[in-house]
C-alpha cells in the first residue's frame, strides 16, 4: 500500500472491507499520534492495488477502522490514541467525533452500536450516532 512504513512504528494498523472488493486501511506512525499524514488508502479490487484517498488525511495516527453494517459501505469509524473520526461517504471525507483515544473499534452486526477500547481499560460505546 502507499502508506509509509519506513520505521518500526509506522505502517498499516487496521483493515476493513465493506464487501469482497472494497476496503480501507489506516495507520501512520504511532510515535507521532497527532501528525496528519498519508494514513488512509482504499482498494476496489479486493486488495490487489491500493491508492491514497486524494487529499484526505485523518487527523493523526489511526489504529482501528470499521464499516457500519447496513450503510452500503458509506459509514465508517476510525479510532486512534488521539481521537475518533467518522465518515458518511465511504471514507472520502472525515469529521471529528471526539478527542478521547481508543486503540480498536468494532460495530455490531446490526450496525446499531459502535464499540471501542483503549488504554487503562477504557471502553466506549456509540449508539445511534450519540
Amino acid at each position: 500500500t502507499p502508506i509509509a512504513a519506513g520505521t518500526a512504528s509506522a505502517g498499516i494498523f487496521s483493515i476493513a472491507f465493506s464487501d469482497p472488493r472494497h476496503g480501507l486501511v489506516v495507520g501512520g506512525d504511532y510515535r507521532k499520534e497527532q501528525e496528519s499524514s498519508d494514513n488512509i488508502a482504499r482498494t476496489s479490487d479486493g486488495g490487489r492495488t491500493w491508492a491514497l484517498i486524494g487529499s484526505t488525511r485523518l487527523r493523526g495516527f489511526r489504529s482501528g477502522i470499521a464499516f457500519v453494517p447496513g450503510s452500503g459501505g458509506r459509514q465508517l469509524i476510525a479510532v486512534g490514541p488521539a481521537g475518533t473520526d467518522r465518515s458518511a461517504d465511504g471514507g472520502s471525507t472525515w469529521s471529528p467525533l471526539g478527542e478521547v483515544g481508543f486503540h480498536a473499534v468494532s460495530v455490531d452486526r446490526a450496525g446499531k452500536s459502535v464499540w471501542a477500547v483503549g488504554e487503562q481499560g477504557r471502553v466506549g460505546r456509540l449508539v445511534g450516532g450519540k
